[in-house]
């Protein structure tokens, strides 16, 4: 059986060596890395000083990444009048979350993501039908119910936190929930998400709207 374009794609890949770097100076030009390509038989060449633009292809990813991120930041902040949402402590987790999602978004011209061609595996971009929202409503499960233990009956089940991208450092979608009155952030997987910020009201009465809209969203999710 011949092989698809894809797999024939990823049989030249996994047959070839990178032969040559291009960078901006900085660390690429520090000799332990010179010498560490050298040794590989790869060449090197840069970009003049304060001629960031002759590395057109990496300055322009950083550039959406960084309009993604803002974007996230802006669009949270008008939606969190009363949350601070626009707080510079925030960014670093914009931009993260804006590299998870142009990692796994496919070109336009070959269909490949940059994971695809990195892991040289085709993904089923299962991850991006399971993304949410960047500084959307989180509403993490308290942690005596997480544990299988009770609460008394009108106690809170559930806080309200923010929705900062996923977790590095655990497996599946696990979620990176800030909390909004302390301004932890947590890793959380028993979390339901708002992607239409409908939970967040800022007439002072969230309680009363929180309530009317949790069977939906409960439901959506």
């Amino acid at each position: 059986m011949g092989k698809s374009c894809f797999e024939q794609w990823l049989w030249d890949m996994a047959y070839t060596e990178v032969k040559h770097y291009h960078g901006n100076n900085g660390i690429f030009s520090a000799e332990e890395y010179r010498l560490e390509c050298k040794e590989k038989g790869q060449s090197q060449s840069f970009s003049g000083v304060g001629a960031q633009h002759q590395n057109a292809r990496a300055e322009r990813a950083i550039q959406t990444i960084m309009f993604m991120a803002h974007s996230f930041m802006v669009h949270s902040s008008l939606h969190w009048t009363d949350q601070g949402s626009d707080d510079i402590l925030l960014w670093p987790f914009a931009v993260k979350h804006a590299v998870w999602i142009y990692n796994r978004v496919p070109n336009c011209q070959s269909g490949l993501t940059l994971l695809e061609l990195l892991t040289k595996s085709k993904a089923d971009h299962r991850d991006l039908l399971c993304a949410h929202v960047w500084g959307c409503p989180a509403i993490v499960l308290e942690p005596q119910l997480q544990n299988n233990k009770k609460l008394p009956k009108w106690n809170r089940h559930a806080q309200v936190g923010q929705f900062l991208g996923y977790s590095d450092e655990h497996l599946s979608l696990v979620a990176n929930v800030h909390h909004l009155s302390t301004g932890y952030v947590s890793p959380q997987f028993h979390v339901v998400f708002d992607d239409l910020f409908e939970t967040v009201v800022c007439n002072g009465d969230n309680d009363a709207v929180i309530n009317s809209i949790c069977d939906g969203l409960f439901e959506r999710n």
